[in-house]
C-alpha cells in the first residue's frame, strides 16, 4: 500500500512551496501562484499558459489555458475554458451570460494599431 494518495499529485511552484494538482494536471516549464487559490502553469514549447483553481478539497484543478500559438501570425489569443460562468467586458453590468455552456473559446485579437487607436482616444490626442 502506497503512503501517496490516488486523487493528486504533489508538485513545487517557482517559489518552494507544495501544491496538490488534481489527475491528469501537467505541470509545465514553471508553475507559480498568482492569487491564494490560483496557479498558473507556464508550458513554454505549446506556447500555453494554463489556470488552475483550487476546488474544495484544496487540490487545483485545470479550469483553462490562454494559448499564444499563432500569435505572431495571426495576432490572437485564444482563451479555452469549460469554466467559463459569464464574460464581462469594460462595464461589469454589462454581462455576456453562458448558462448553457456553449462558450468553451474566445479569441482576442491584439494589436499594437489598436492600443494607439484606444490611447488616442482616452488620452484625447
Amino acid at each position: 500500500m502506497s503512503d501517496f494518495p490516488d486523487d493528486y499529485t504533489l508538485a513545487e511552484t517557482v517559489s518552494g512551496t507544495w501544491r496538490k494538482l488534481g489527475l491528469g494536471v501537467r505541470t509545465g516549464t514553471l508553475l507559480f501562484q498568482i492569487a491564494g487559490n490560483v496557479l498558473v502553469s507556464a508550458h513554454i514549447s505549446s506556447k500555453r499558459l494554463d489556470i488552475l483553481l483550487e476546488d474544495r478539497q484544496g487540490i487545483y484543478q485545470y479550469a483553462g489555458d490562454l494559448a499564444f500559438e499563432g500569435l505572431e501570425e495571426t495576432g490572437k489569443l485564444r482563451l479555452h475554458s469549460w469554466s467559463m460562468e459569464y464574460i464581462h467586458w469594460n462595464d461589469p453590468d454589462v454581462i455576456l451570460d453562458n448558462p448553457a455552456s456553449d462558450m468553451t473559446e474566445l479569441y482576442i485579437k491584439l494589436s499594437l494599431d489598436k492600443r494607439r487607436e484606444t490611447e488616442n482616444r482616452f488620452l484625447g490626442y
